[in-house]
């Protein structure tokens, strides 16, 4: 059987045990909006995941893509009144676009948003969430993808969570990265191209198998990253991008570890800043 007509496949199964809702599939990508609720209630937020699933082999990018790669985003359209947070990606995997690194996702993912009504919704009536999605979908080659999604849900007196979509919502809030420790401390120095991050000394046990994804363009994402042990602890040696201006002061990002951290459900990912100095 051909892949494209697996992929189909594959989508229409997941979705056997889950309300048949708008899917768009165009190329290699297929997404729908998906909620975590059968039915929303007057005065309380609630959820909605922007699910995309991806043919083998092909990617889309992180909020922070490295070195090449745009971003998925959604424009929401809503009904008066209703207010949208800020679109949480889910953590981000090493990706290539043909030979260059990036960051981006495999495989299936969900990204969710949070929406807070700010006038009464009324029972018996549907709130309409609407989006303009836009992607890049990459593997030898880069296709460009726009679809207009939409999700309606009823509202009703009370809160009635769906059982195939609240684990798979519970599961993405269970992978978000977490804040550093408040008594880890990370230094950063600026050495011409490179940038030497200095991590806590309490990691000596923990230090291996780590991954920096840093926020904006300035470490290459297709460089190595070399760990080493020095005098004061573990540094990790990064490479500046050529969107870096180099006269930046913090570095940022998300540090990845394999094993977990052995905190907040053994996550995978921290968030950390670093004030960068130059040598």
């Amino acid at each position: 059987m051909p892949s494209g007509r697996l992929f189909l496949l594959a989508v229409a199964v997941g979705l056997l045990h889950a309300p048949l809702l708008a899917v768009f599939k165009r190329g290699p990508v297929a997404m729908e909006l998906v909620s975590e609720q059968k039915t929303v209630v007057d005065g309380k937020a609630f959820w909605v995941g922007w699910r995309i699933v991806r043919e083998k082999g092909w990617h889309t990018y992180w909020k922070h893509p490295g070195d090449v790669g745009v971003p998925p985003r959604i424009k929401w359209s809503l009904p008066d009144g209703m207010r949208a947070g800020e679109l949480l990606y889910s953590p981000p995997q090493q990706v290539k676009m043909g030979q260059v690194g990036a960051y981006g996702n495999y495989g299936e993912t969900l990204f969710l948003c949070k929406f807070e009504p700010i006038v009464p919704l009324d029972v018996g009536t549907t709130v309409k969430i609407s989006g303009k999605a836009s992607w890049l979908a990459c593997s030898r080659q880069c296709k460009p993808g726009f679809a207009d999604l939409f999700l309606e849900i009823p509202v009703g007196k009370k809160v009635e969570y769906d059982p195939f979509w609240r684990p798979r919502f519970e599961s993405f809030m269970k992978s978000l990265p977490m804040d550093a420790p408040v008594d880890w401390t990370f230094e950063a120095v600026r050495k011409g191209e490179r940038i030497e991050l200095f991590l806590p000394a309490s990691l000596s046990s923990k230090a291996r198998g780590l991954r920096f994804f840093a926020y904006g363009r300035q470490i290459r994402s297709h460089a190595p990253q070399v760990l080493r042990k020095a005098e004061s602890g573990w540094v990790l040696s990064l490479t500046r991008s050529s969107w870096s201006s180099g006269v930046e002061k913090e570095l940022s990002g998300l540090l990845y570890r394999k094993e977990g951290w052995g905190v907040a459900d053994n996550r995978n990912y921290i968030r950390m800043r670093a004030i960068l100095n130059s040598d």
